[in-house]
């Protein structure tokens, strides 16, 4: 059967042409009739071509759209000029096995001879492009509803995109973001720490959970959680940087926080028996090493037992965080002060010697002596504090034998002179 209309090779390029065309194309008399497909057509609707000729066009489509393509198909040949057929409606076409898809339709006139015009219909399947349309604006609301800020970066740094969350999280709009460099959001001092996790990522690498310290519009700082990854284009080319930001301001107080308790005695503030034998270890290496000279004091309270007996144990708490509240003031702030349990205190004081220690004794226990309790009973109470010393300079056995030391040296100023504090040999 010959499927070429008679004179339609002077009204087109080539049959060639329509053939290896990489769209459908369909041509359809004055009534509708379908005169001529190709061979996309037939891959496309799933029918051999002897199946079509001859037939409606409307076959091609579903029942729901066949009035309006009825309708525009008139409208056309009333004014035929090349444009998308249907323009502004959801085209659908039918194959043969039912199934629908998304295509789009330019219209264009061939005039054979005067009898005869005929219309050719370029049919397109579009399910790539409305599927990617579709991802686009699922991935769109995804960024955009994002609790998360996410940021994509071109090659050379520079925002090309910052989503509502990025505006709330730093406080710059995307216009105020877009074309800047990301390094607007560290800090000083702190410029080479997201740069290092933008760099990896431009190497290849995907940079997840990156903790990192970045600053806002008013220079507020804000702890940060940063996953920056490498973008690609279809052929694996290299061309950005996106980055999802999460505040962790908050993990970072809790883990603090823990660290804090870890480290310190809950009632007095000061650091507990663990962390204080870890720095006096510390110090011990130091001394060790390099000479470096320390002193070691324990100082207990007097007669405690006395203040919990008779005015209750919230008494006793009370005083002893009077008692810490003295040894703060009188040391300086590299030394450390820990309870090491009960009424009982260890301090370190780096890079001082025995002099250092005797002044210091005296002006805690003066200062200890001075505090006036009141611990809910109509009299004052009044308490005192033993203190002995012990000097860590790197000749005795080990850190514990330090401590021992001073501790034996605050029994003996218990049982002895108030007036200078025992000084404890290894």
């Amino acid at each position: 059967m010959n499927t070429r209309p008679s004179t339609l090779s002077n009204q087109v390029d080539s049959w060639e042409l329509l053939e290896s065309s990489p769209d459908g194309v369909v041509i359809v008399d004055e009534a509708g009739q379908i005169v001529f497909v190709n061979a996309e057509t037939e891959r496309l609707f799933g029918y051999r071509r002897q199946e079509l000729l001859g037939q409606p066009v409307e076959m091609l489509m579903p029942d729901s759209l066949r009035d309006t393509h009825r309708h525009q198909r008139t409208r056309y040949s009333a004014d035929p000029h090349p444009r998308l057929s249907a323009a502004g409606l959801e085209l659908v076409g039918l194959r043969k096995d039912g199934s629908e898809f998304p295509c789009e339709i330019l219209l264009k006139q061939a005039q054979v001879d005067r009898a005869r015009p005929l219309t050719v219909s370029t049919i397109r399947d579009v399910s790539d492009r409305k599927r990617l349309e579709s991802d686009l604006a699922h991935f769109a609301a995804v960024v955009s509803s994002s609790e998360d800020a996410i940021i994509a970066a071109g090659l050379d740094g520079r925002v090309v995109s910052w989503n509502a969350a990025a505006e709330r999280l730093y406080g710059y709009s995307a216009d105020e973001m877009l074309c800047k460099p990301l390094s607007v959001l560290a800090p000083h001092g702190a410029e080479d720490d997201f740069a290092c996790a933008a760099e990896r990522a431009l190497g290849g690498e995907r940079v997840v959970n990156f903790e990192t310290v970045q600053a806002k519009k008013d220079g507020t700082p804000v702890d940060v959680s940063l996953t920056v990854s490498p973008v690609r284009d279809k052929r694996d080319h290299m061309t950005g940087t996106s980055t999802i930001a999460r505040d962790v301001s908050a993990l970072v107080r809790y883990r603090d926080h823990l660290r804090y308790l870890a480290d310190h005695d809950a009632l007095t503030n000061t650091l507990n028996r663990r962390r204080f034998e870890r720095d006096l270890q510390e110090q011990f290496g130091r001394a060790r090493r390099y000479g470096e000279r320390a002193v070691v004091m324990v100082v207990d309270v007097d007669h405690f037992k006395q203040i919990n007996d008779r005015y209750g144990h919230r008494a006793g708490d009370e005083a002893l965080k009077a008692i810490a509240g003295v040894l703060r003031r009188r040391l300086r702030q590299t030394d450390s002060i820990a309870r090491l349990g009960g009424d009982e205190f260890a301090l370190l004081l780096p890079y001082a010697g025995p002099r250092q220690a005797q002044k210091v004794a005296r002006d805690l226990r003066a200062e200890v002596a001075r505090l006036d309790l009141d611990l809910g009973a109509r009299d004052r109470v009044r308490t005192s504090v033993s203190v002995g010393v012990a000097i860590l300079d790197g000749e005795m056995g080990n850190h514990q034998d330090v401590l021992a030391a001073a501790d034996r040296a605050m029994y003996e100023d218990k049982l002895g002179s108030r007036d200078t504090a025992s000084t404890a040999a290894p």
